[in-house]
């Protein structure tokens, strides 16, 4: 397979359970893979049994919408999925913001203090440490 792509002197190492398809996926390059929850709707109809197994899998949530079960454990997903982290600002002698976060992620530039900088002022921002 790699002959047809014209690599023809590799070594090749696999650090997980990966199929040809992902493989001709790097080798092409051009296939971004997106981070996904599995969400299970109308648990209430299902035996126990059956929503623990659900529960167990990866990035996997069982909610009933008509019991209203299992919000809290998909937002708390989402949240630790995309990597979000709120960030409250506050002027000098006022009480924090907190009806109006910032919410940064880790994936698109960071959650420091001064990703969080930069994502506000779109400048490159000097932090000195005292």
């Amino acid at each position: 397979m790699l002959h047809e792509y014209k690599v023809h002197n590799a070594q090749v190492i696999f650090r997980g359970d990966y199929g040809v398809d992902e493989l001709i996926d790097v080798l092409e390059g051009n296939r971004k893979y997106l981070r996904c929850i599995y969400l299970y709707n109308k648990v209430d109809n299902i035996s126990i049994e059956e929503v623990d197994q659900i529960a167990r899998r990866k990035f996997s949530i069982p909610i009933s919408c008509e019991l209203a079960v299992g919000f809290e454990m998909l937002l708390k997903k989402i949240w630790d999925t995309l990597g979000l982290t709120r960030i409250y600002t506050k002027k000098r002698g006022c009480p924090p913001d907190f009806d109006d976060p910032i919410i940064l992620s880790k994936h698109r530039g960071g959650t420091s203090i001064e990703d969080s900088l930069s994502q506000i002022h779109k400048v490159s921002i000097l932090l000195f440490h005292i």
